[in-house]
């Protein structure tokens, strides 16, 4: 009875071993799990105290973020960015030194690091075009910001907000920013950035024989920066602060020939006697002149 049973029960076994090594192989093929994983250090030390500053201390982070990114020259999209943060400060400090290391790499292939870049920064984040740095400011001075492309080279720096204007449909855009004068020279107010790529940026030295004055600007001037069009297709987004160039998006000519019709305004309306500034861009450059580096004196006095 048992052999009996055992013969009809045979084919069946024959069959089911035939086919789950089948199934078990259609399963890995159709499922492929991303198996990479990585990790990093993280600590806390104190490292010396004084009267002054009180106790300071020393953080070390590696943390890890998922960013979408346009690097040209690549196809994906989304990216995996690893940081590693150094913060040295102290209990007694309004502000603080950081370093912080990222490593860019394709979310489908994290492996592979393709751009790595080290700052002196408060902040780094990413966005579509560009990265972007921040040192905060202290003790009343203003935030430093600067956007990087994605071959990390600066494309333009500036205090407090640095203004973009692009093309709808296109992938032209260029850059504001104003920096004020740090240094002992009592007649530059500041230089003004217009810039298209790393390679490609215009500085303008604004020099006043009357400076500014102190009660407004005690850690430097620093203007309200706008871009005026002659047209009214053109429009502002103030939360993004970035000018979509609607007027451009039709055009045949080269980039960036193709931006006429536009001024670039510097308003110094803390400073009554300072006033404003119009920077007309005549085929793409500012005044027209293809010199890089350039100097506009107040109240309608220039020299090169």
């Amino acid at each position: 009875m048992k052999l009996r049973l055992l013969i009809a029960f045979l084919p069946f076994l024959f069959w089911y071993c035939s086919q789950k090594p089948e199934q078990r192989t259609t399963k890995n093929s159709n499922n492929q799990p991303i198996t990479y994983a990585d990790s990093g250090i993280s600590s806390f030390r104190f490292t010396k105290k004084d009267t002054i500053h009180g106790q300071y201390f020393r953080m070390a982070e590696t943390t890890y973020k998922v960013v979408n990114a346009d690097l040209s020259d690549k196809d994906s999209q989304h990216y995996l960015v690893k940081f590693h943060t150094i913060t040295d400060a102290g209990t007694g400090m309004e502000g603080q030194n950081r370093t912080i290391q990222f490593f860019l790499s394709p979310l489908e292939n994290p492996s592979n690091t393709i751009l790595t870049a080290k700052h002196e920064c408060d902040e780094l984040t990413f966005d579509w075009h560009h990265y972007q740095t921040i040192k905060y400011g202290c003790c009343g001075s203003f935030n430093q910001l600067k956007f990087y492309d994605y071959h990390a080279k600066l494309l333009v720096e500036g205090y407090d907000e640095i203004i973009t204007a692009s093309v709808p449909n296109k992938n032209f855009r260029f850059y504001m920013a104003f920096q004020p004068e740090e240094g002992k020279d009592t007649t530059t107010l500041g230089t003004l950035q217009l810039s298209y790529s790393s390679s490609e940026i215009y500085r303008i030295k604004i020099k006043s024989l009357q400076p500014s004055s102190n009660d407004y600007y005690p850690m430097g001037v620093l203007p309200t920066l706008t871009l005026r069009s002659s047209s009214h297709k053109d429009t502002y987004d103030k939360d993004q602060k970035e000018y979509s160039l609607w007027s451009l998006e039709h055009s045949t000519l080269p980039w960036p020939q193709q931006v006429n019709g536009f001024t670039i305004r510097a308003n110094f309306d803390l400073d009554p006697k300072l006033g404003l500034i119009d920077i007309p861009i005549i085929n793409g450059r500012p005044f027209g002149k293809e010199d890089k580096n350039q100097v506009y004196w107040l109240k309608g006095k220039s020299r090169q």
